[in-house]
């Protein structure tokens, strides 16, 4: 009877696979994916309302319009959400 209960220990947990992210932050690699039209990440405009970077709503690091680092894990500055 003392088998019995160890029979759980033995058993090897099954293992899921995670699903290979499409667009991934470069930062956290949280999925930034949203759809076939939409992504996850906060658009930075400037005075003219032109794109100047974005973030990622998962980590807040900030990136440039060339999806190059900007501030890592958020900022001290002023912010706010949309």
């Amino acid at each position: 009877m003392e088998n019995l209960n160890l029979l759980h220990m033995l058993k090897k947990p099954k293992k899921t696979r995670k699903k290979k992210s499409i667009d991934p932050c470069p930062i956290c690699r949280e999925e930034l994916h949203l759809g076939d039209k939409f992504t996850q990440r906060i658009g930075l405009l400037d005075d003219f309302n032109e794109i100047i970077g974005w973030i990622c709503p998962h980590c807040d690091s900030e990136f440039n319009d060339d999806n190059h680092l900007v501030k890592i894990k958020g900022s001290t500055g002023e912010s706010g959400e949309a």
